[in-house]
């Protein structure tokens, strides 16, 4: 007999709406029941009541309390931007790899320039300072598939404590995806987040993260 609290359960991870609505106590469960009830019957195939739903709500709110939270202000220490910069994209052959092997014997990369490779099952993607964009074309011997450019970095820092907690990047992707910035790319290590957007969307961008950090720094 299958039963009615992993359905449940299984039903509201896949809605974050009613995730976070039923963790934080806001979730209206009686409502919620009725709504879900359908889905919950066909998967379990039985009829079920609205009190049974509505106990294994209340079951999972208990549970879902005593996890990380979804979304957390993320103790960032600072951030750091570059602009312009372009995005180069390659098909990741064995051709583009032995060139990228002798890329920094060629091309002076200096600390104050953006330069990040990320290598992909079919593709390899460049972005860097604009100023490093016909330098490295001439570099390879290969024809791009794409090049885009009007592109900023923001690179949001915090100590290594914070590597290996849940739902940091979730967090940090929910203050963008609530101002309806679009991330182009995202490059990251151990203590470092960066975010690549457009121009048009620095200063918006910058200013979010700006106040995340004076907020975790004045508690």
């Amino acid at each position: 007999m299958i039963k009615i609290q992993p359905i449940v359960r299984e039903i509201v991870l896949q809605e974050l709406e009613a995730f976070v609505a039923l963790t934080n106590g806001y979730m209206n469960m009686s409502s919620y029941a009725h709504r879900i009830r359908p889905k919950v019957e066909e998967l379990t195939k039985k009829e079920v009541t609205i009190t049974s739903l509505v106990v294994s709500l209340s079951r999972l709110r208990k549970e879902f309390r005593k996890t990380k939270p979804l979304i957390h202000d993320v103790p960032i220490t600072n951030i750091t931007t570059k602009l312009p910069l372009s995005e180069i994209a390659f098909e990741h052959s064995i051709n583009f790899i032995k060139q990228l092997e002798s890329l920094h014997k060629n091309i002076s990369i200096s600390p104050e320039d953006f330069f990040t490779v990320s290598i992909g099952t079919t593709e390899a993607d460049i972005i860097c300072s604009s100023n490093l964009e016909n330098k490295i074309l001439k570099h390879f011997k290969i024809k791009p598939k794409i090049i885009n450019h009007n592109f900023a970095a923001i690179g949001i820092s915090y100590g290594p404590e914070v590597f290996g907690t849940p739902n940091v990047f979730f967090s940090l992707l929910s203050i963008t995806s609530r101002a309806g910035i679009n991330i182009e790319e995202i490059v990251s290590t151990p203590t470092e987040f960066i975010l690549i957007v457009a121009e048009k969307d620095f200063s918006k961008t910058v200013a979010l993260f700006s106040e995340l950090h004076r907020k975790v720094n004045t508690k």
